[in-house]
């Protein structure tokens, strides 16, 4: 059987989604995705490069390094739980909806790393 490509029901062959819902929710995510598309990419590639950058500038310089990360790692978690655009291979593989709640769990592990890096920078200045 074919599964809806919004929820993973199982539909017949003919049908694209199982239910006028799924369809509507789905398009509603591709406008979305084309509207936010762009400024979503750059958020994204600033702070995965601001992590990256921050953990590098750590030793260094530890408050300005750290305090880098944590903000850039609570920016990328919100921006994921806000707009959460998976990957069209993660959304082939598990469909549109669990697609979607993987990575707005990837954003609430983001806004945690934020979190770890404060608490471990609490405890090497202390």
């Amino acid at each position: 059987m074919k599964k809806c490509d919004y929820c993973a029901k199982e539909i017949s062959y003919d049908e694209m989604y199982c239910c006028e819902e799924c369809e509507k929710l789905t398009k509603d995510y591709y406008i979305r995705a084309d509207r936010y598309a762009k400024p979503f990419s750059v958020i994204n590639v600033v702070c995965l490069f601001g992590v990256m950058a921050g953990m590098f500038i750590f030793p260094m310089a530890k408050p300005f390094g750290a305090a880098m990360a944590i903000i850039c790692c609570a920016v990328l978690g919100v921006l994921l739980l806000v707009l959460p655009f998976p990957t069209e291979s993660m959304i082939r593989k598990f469909k549109m909806k669990k697609a979607i709640q993987i990575t707005r769990l990837v954003g609430i592990g983001m806004m945690f790393l934020g979190v770890m890096i404060a608490g471990l920078l609490a405890i090497f200045l202390s």
